[in-house]
Formats: C-alpha cells, sequence, structure tokens
C-alpha cells in the first residue's frame, strides 16, 4: 500500500534539524489507506497523536489528537498558499447532520485547519458520515474519509496509552510544546483553540448537504 502521509514529510525535516519533534519507536500504525503514530516535542516530551490520508490530486487530510482534550483537522492541496496566522470562518459537516461553525487558522503556508475542544465529542461528529467538508478556507471539495472510524480508534489508543484524553485516558502532564517548525511544515506540536466554538465544543448552526464528489484517497 502506497500512501503519502504527513509523518513522511515530518521525518525527512527531522532528519535536517534535530530540534524538530521526533516521532515514537513503535507508535506508528496503518488502517487502510491511513497511517498515524505519535511524536514527541523537541524536549523529549510526548506531544501528540495523529492519523492522515492523502489523495490522489495531492490533498492531505491530517487529525491530531491533543493530551489537552483537543482535536485539530487539517488540510493541505497543492496550488493553495496561506498566509500563516490567517483567520476564516470554517463549515465543517458531514453529509447529513448539521455542520459545526468555528473560526479555523492557516498555521503556516501549506496547511489549515480548526482544532476544537473536546476529543471524543469531535470523534463522534468525523465518524457520523462517510464525506467530510470544509468551506471558507479556499479548499472546499468533499473528501472520502472513508476508513476514518478504525483509524481514529488507533489514534485514541496512542493518546490514552501516553496519558492524554483516549479510550479511558485522563489528561495529564504539560501541555504540549510551543517549538516553531521550519517553513511548509505546521508546527504539529502547539494546538490552536481558534476553532473552539461557543461552550467549549462543537458549535452548529444550520446549514446545506455536501453536494461535492469527494477526492479518493490513494490507493
Amino acid at each position: 500500500m502506497r500512501v503519502l502521509a504527513l509523518a513522511s514529510a515530518l521525518l525527512a525535516t527531522t532528519a535536517l534539524s534535530p530540534a524538530l519533534a521526533q516521532e515514537i519507536p513503535g507508535s506508528q500504525f496503518e488502517s487502510g489507506n491511513w497511517v498515524g503514530g505519535a511524536y514527541t516535542d523537541n524536549r523529549g516530551a510526548f506531544s501528540y497523536c495523529y492519523t492522515s490520508v492523502s489523495y490522489v490530486n495531492g490533498q492531505q487530510l491530517w487529525i491530531g489528537l491533543y493530551p489537552n482534550d483537543t482535536l485539530s483537522i487539517l488540510l493541505s492541496q497543492p496550488g493553495i498558499t496561506f498566509q500563516p496566522g490567517q483567520q476564516f470562518e470554517l463549515w465543517v459537516m458531514m453529509e447529513t447532520g448539521l455542520p459545526a461553525i468555528g473560526n479555523g487558522e492557516a498555521w503556516d503556508a501549506n496547511y489549515g485547519g480548526i482544532t476544537y475542544d473536546g476529543v471524543q465529542a469531535t470523534i463522534d461528529f468525523l465518524n457520523s458520515g462517510r464525506y467530510l467538508r470544509m468551506l471558507g478556507m479556499g479548499i472546499d471539495d468533499g473528501f472520502d474519509i472513508d476508513g476514518v472510524t478504525p483509524a481514529l480508534a488507533m489514534a485514541q489508543d496512542c493518546l490514552a496509552k501516553r496519558g492524554g484524553e483516549g479510550v479511558g485516558g485522563k489528561i495529564i502532564g504539560s501541555n504540549p510544546g510551543t517549538e516553531k517548525a521550519p517553513p511548509k511544515v505546521p508546527d504539529l506540536t502547539k494546538p490552536k483553540t481558534s476553532g473552539v466554538g461557543s461552550g467549549g465544543g462543537l458549535g452548529t448552526r444550520p446549514g446545506g448537504a455536501l453536494g461535492t464528489p469527494a477526492p479518493r484517497p490513494t490507493p
């Protein structure tokens, strides 16, 4: 199976700079087209678990689970360039149900997305359908996320084993590190909070259906 995951980019840049986050040996997992694992920050402390999938058109979907009970959803697409720190209102929706609307942010020039309080509530939202769409940051496609349920379960297990908010886990330890990543790689060790809706979780408003064919994962 050939999957172009964000982990590959991080490993490549890690070889150039020892100050970057390091993947934890033995934490890697695969689930269909999805891959994942765990990373430390530049001090060697556990930082986050993630799962990601790449698509045939070069788009990438990355989901990070952090020990402060937040979950980040990032997208990248060839030809789309962000202004780091740029903010935008994002409509995040599945093919059924109401969209979750919040403030998204560009993490660097290539990756933008949104972060929500409540890992389990956000996972329940992502598991409610097969197609994900994020409107408002210029990557306005639907994404086939078939297989995300077992991948997220593995990411939760990863988080729980390292003391985070996973399956039976509790939040312990300090917040993830705050070091800056080099250009073209998002600072994955610092979860953003701009997407947190009113009430501290997934806020929703009425909205439309998906309506856009979803890119297929890379086989």
